[in-house]
C-alpha cells in the first residue's frame, strides 16, 4: 500500500503563493470546490484507530478514500499515511451503500482547491472556511526543498488534519463546537460562480 507524506503550511498568502508558482514554471492541474464526508461507525471506532473513510466529490467526480496509520515506524516531522483510493460514478449511491452497511456521516467539510506540481511535489492551496492552508505532497526531503525553493520556511507547519485544526480554530474563537466547516450557501454559491468563470 502507498504511504503518502504531506506538511501544512498555516497562514500562507495563496494570491502570492500563485503567483510565485506561475514565475517558476511550476505546472497548475487546475482549482475546484470540494465537497466531503466523513464516514464512521456509532461510537467513533475508524476515528479511534486513526482511520479515515471518506467520500469526496471534485467537479462532478467522486471519490472513495481510506487512509490509515502505516504498520511501520515512519519520521514525524512530515504526517505519514497510508492511503487507498478509488473513482466512484455515482456519488448518491456509494453514499447509500455506505449508510446501508452501518456507517453514517460523522462531519462534513469543504474548500477550495487549487493544485500545482513543483520540485516533485504536489502542493495544494487550500481556502477553507476558517482560513488558508498550502499542504505540501510528496516525500520528506522534497517537501523540505519544495518549501524553501518557494519561501514557506518562514511559516508555521503542522502535521494535523484539516478537522483537527478546525476543532481547535473554533475553541480558540469561543465558537460552539462543531466538527462540520462548511462555506454559507451565499459563500459557497459565490466560489462555485467563480471557479466556473476560471
Amino acid at each position: 500500500m502507498p504511504l503518502e507524506c504531506e506538511l501544512k503550511y498555516i497562514g500562507v498568502d495563496l494570491g502570492v503563493l500563485d503567483r510565485k508558482l506561475q514565475v517558476v514554471n511550476a505546472k497548475f492541474c487546475g482549482r475546484y470546490f470540494e465537497s466531503n464526508l466523513v464516514y464512521d461507525k456509532p461510537g467513533r471506532v475508524l476515528k479511534e484507530s486513526g482511520v479515515l473513510l471518506r467520500l469526496r466529490e471534485k467537479a462532478g467526480v467522486a471519490v472513495l478514500t481510506v487512509k490509515k496509520p502505516p504498520n511501520e515506524p515512519v519520521s514525524q516531522a512530515v504526517k505519514v499515511f497510508e492511503e487507498i483510493e478509488t473513482g466512484v460514478t455515482d456519488h448518491a449511491a456509494m453514499k447509500s451503500a455506505l449508510e446501508a452497511i452501518g456507517f453514517d456521516v460523522a462531519f462534513a467539510y469543504e474548500k477550495v482547491r487549487a493544485k500545482w506540481k513543483y520540485l516533485n511535489c504536489t502542493l495544494c492551496l487550500d481556502m477553507l472556511p476558517y482560513g488558508d492552508f498550502v499542504e505540501l505532497e510528496g516525500d520528506e526531503d522534497s517537501i523540505f526543498s519544495c518549501a524553501a525553493e518557494l519561501g514557506l520556511n518562514e511559516y508555521e507547519t503542522t502535521t494535523k488534519t484539516y478537522h483537527a485544526l478546525n476543532i481547535e480554530y473554533r475553541e480558540r474563537m469561543g465558537m460552539e463546537p462543531d466538527e462540520s466547516f462548511v462555506f454559507s450557501s451565499g459563500e459557497r454559491e459565490r466560489l462555485l460562480e467563480e471557479i466556473g468563470k476560471e
